[in-house]
């Protein structure tokens, strides 16, 4: 509200004096950046009017003079100058007005900037071939509070899962649970103990765990066929290994019809629980599998692809002309054997995104966003390069699609770091949730940038001090509503009850209408509280533009990041500033100023998908 204010002042300005401004276009107005003085006493903003002197072939001094002039008539706000910035003042009628309007919101921070957006988010999209790691639990929280803030600032966003579960990485698990088997049915007096070298693609406990419940649902049909499998395997002179294994037609007809499909659903819904248990929902789940063979999506997209001007033969393999759209080389589709290469499925699945319609038959999305890890980063040129050779992107800066790229997750346990994957004994994403929780594992995942390597202090996470800072954000909260309870209720002692210091219906009253008169004590505080009071009130007037910010820049940490200054600010004025006084119109404002900022800290942690404790 306050920063419009000066960006809606700053164009009044310019208006004002045309003839100055007449060579200043109107992005430059609008894109100014207001700050906050590092030395408070200059103003509550400061605006930085330096950019501006190229437009206008002036010093910035006399750029913000010019500024100041115009805006001096205004009611509600005092400027000084200072070099090339403009220094912004409110009166305390304004700055209570911005709290009212904090305390009105419904929803603090909700706006309608990203209306006609209407978005297609892929993330996490893990193989089915184990547990998820902690590094698909930063995409999972990331991802699941961007559909949030998405949503926040209007727009319609359908959250996906790619189920990758087809290819090698499915035969290679299901080899592993099936040599695992083994162990299981010598155990059941089934085949005989006797040495036989194995190599396991996937060597991890929980193998073990899907192969016992792989075998102890069996039916005797095919618990006769996996033992026809052994026989088979047996039989073998040499060690086990997943790329020469000898098996008969039959043998491998049934590890793809029964084995596979089951630890599939085993791995699926172990991964599907605890994205639930993490509070991530997705509203689609959508499967390689049926991409590749049940419903010839890249035989339909090959076939478009064939009809432009970007797929040519060569060597007896299909490639895409990529290299003139932003790639390094071409790209090959279709292999000399007639087989699909990953970036062919890949393609076909982004064709199908784009192709996707509505009830009216009309596209169902105007943007598509995936989150990706970094080691993917060479993947996004050719994968754009093959949305522009199906007509879905205008060039290589189309914003129709985007790729949030995510740096890795060093886990720290007892000051060391610990690796992360899912072929040997490790630390799972369910390991830390069951340590630190669904609350310090969301908010740690998000609150740094996507791009920048996180360093996970597990210790820290688990910890009740502030220097956790989901704890710190949490307590602020739960002070918020310690305070608004002790507010309305009556102190019982051994002598005459004290009464409450404020009612439930005034407090709830001053929720629903406050005024700028009945917040007025507010600015009546000592030197030492006053300028506490005045920065939260300002924090608190910055949540929609931080929203805004976060959305459109794909940045869940910056929601975080406010968290954490809010609570901090608001923590500054509790140890300066008591809330319960006896003077009634002072408690009043002060209430008022306690639930605005708990009411905002609920919809940040809300945002985040954390939640917004009572009490701790």
């Amino acid at each position: 509200m306050l920063q419009q204010m000066v960006k809606d002042a700053l164009i009044a300005a310019t208006q004002q004096q045309s003839n100055f401004f007449c060579g200043l276009p109107l992005e430059a107005m609008t894109s100014v950046a207001i700050e906050r003085p590092r030395d408070r006493q200059f103003g509550h903003y400061a605006v930085n009017v330096s950019p501006w002197s190229r437009d206008l072939k002036q010093a910035p001094p006399v750029i913000a003079n010019t500024v100041a002039d115009a805006l001096k008539s205004h009611p509600d706000i005092t400027l000084n100058t200072v070099q090339g910035f403009v220094n912004v003042r409110f009166s305390d009628g304004l700055l209570a007005s911005a709290l009212c309007h904090r305390l009105m919101e419904a929803a603090p921070g909700k706006n309608s900037t990203l209306q006609d957006n209407s978005i297609l988010l892929e993330y996490v999209s893990a193989n089915p071939t184990g547990p998820l790691h902690v590094g698909h639990g930063r995409w999972a929280a990331l991802g699941d509070s961007l559909v949030r803030i998405l949503r926040h600032c209007g727009a319609t966003v359908t959250p996906e899962f790619y189920i990758n579960d087809a290819g090698e990485q499915m035969r290679k698990i299901g080899v592993s649970v099936l040599f695992r088997t083994r162990e299981t049915l010598i155990a059941a007096g089934k085949l005989p103990e006797t040495p036989l070298a194995m190599e396991y693609p996937y060597p991890g406990e929980y193998v073990i765990e899907a192969a016992n419940a792989f075998v102890g649902q069996l039916s005797s049909d095919d618990e006769a066929a996996l033992l026809d499998v052994w026989h088979h395997l047996m039989a073998e002179d040499k060690p086990l290994h997943f790329d020469h294994l000898n098996l008969p037609a039959a043998d491998w007809a049934w590890i793809e019809s029964v084995l596979i499909p089951y630890v599939k659903a085993m791995m699926l819904a172990s991964q599907q629980q605890l994205l639930k248990q993490l509070d991530v929902n997705f509203e689609a789940w959508f499967s390689e599998k049926e991409l590749l063979h049940d419903r010839g999506l890249v035989s339909h997209m090959l076939a478009h692809l064939k009809g432009t001007q970007f797929a040519y033969e060569a060597d007896g393999a299909l490639w895409l002309k990529s290299s003139e759209l932003g790639d390094d080389k071409d790209r090959v589709l279709v292999k000399s054997d007639g087989s699909f290469t990953y970036l062919a499925a890949d393609i076909a699945y982004h064709h199908q995104k784009y192709t996707r319609e509505d009830d009216n038959g009309q596209p169902q999305y105007n943007r598509i966003i995936n989150i990706w890890g970094a080691d993917h980063h060479g993947y996004i040129p050719r994968m754009r390069a093959a949305m522009i050779a199906l007509g879905h992107l205008r060039d290589e800066k189309d914003s129709a699609f985007e790729i949030v790229l995510g740096q890795l997750v060093n886990l720290i346990v007892d000051g060391e770091r610990e690796r992360m994957g899912k072929r040997r004994k490790m630390l799972t994403l369910s390991d830390v949730v069951d340590t630190v929780g669904v609350d310090a594992t969301r908010f740690w995942m998000i609150s740094k940038s996507a791009d920048t390597t996180l360093d996970f202090d597990v210790a820290l996470a688990a910890s009740a001090t502030h220097e956790n800072p989901v704890f710190y954000v949490q307590y602020a909260h739960a002070r918020c509503a310690s305070i608004l309870r002790n507010a309305v209720s009556p102190t019982q002692t051994t002598e005459t009850p004290t009464p409450a210091f404020i009612t439930e219906e005034a407090l709830a009253q001053l929720s629903s209408h406050p005024t700028p008169a009945l917040l007025a004590s507010l600015f009546s505080a000592d030197e030492t509280a006053l300028p506490a009071i005045v920065e939260l009130i300002l924090e608190l007037d910055r949540f929609e533009a931080v929203v805004t910010s976060a959305a459109q820049q794909r940045s869940a940490h910056l929601i975080a990041r406010y968290a954490q200054e809010l609570a901090a600010n608001f923590h500054s004025v509790y140890n300066v500033c008591r809330m319960l006084t006896d003077d009634p119109e002072t408690t009043q404002a002060r209430l008022a100023l306690v639930m605005a900022v708990q009411k905002t800290l609920a919809q940040a942690l809300q945002l985040l998908g954390v939640s917004a404790p009572e009490s701790m």
